[in-house]
């Protein structure tokens, strides 16, 4: 792995080594952390779900996505997902970028998870 590294990187793959080298446990610390997070970010997803099926009374995550695009989120609901949530952040099934919560992002997730069917 090392001799295919250096073989694209050329003359650049020492100094990027010797970066490493110098730095990997600060290196090594932010991207566990972007693990543990990203982790938290999309438990909070399933978090949020098991919660909007509660408030909402309906079991498809589809026709809870449809309910929330119609009649939108209330404060009440979104203080209540606040409370659900210790850490306010959202990730996409099968991305690897976080969103804050918000009604937009909400939406934007569930989107994303559940996409409008043919029959719609």
């Amino acid at each position: 792995m090392t001799e295919m590294f250096i073989s694209f990187l050329g003359e650049y793959a020492g100094y990027i080594i010797g970066f490493y080298r110098a730095n990997q446990s600060w290196l090594n610390i932010l991207v566990l952390t972007y693990g543990v997070m990203l982790a938290v970010a999309h438990r909070n997803v399933v978090r949020l779900e098991s919660y909007l099926k509660r408030t909402v009374n309906l079991d498809d995550m589809f026709q809870v996505r449809q309910h929330i695009e119609k009649e939108g989120l209330s404060e009440e609901t979104l203080r209540g997902i606040r409370e659900e949530l210790r850490i306010p952040i959202l990730a996409s099934p099968r991305h690897f970028s976080f969103y804050r919560l918000s009604p937009q992002s909400i939406q934007k997730i569930l989107q994303k998870k559940y996409p409008r069917s043919d029959n719609s």
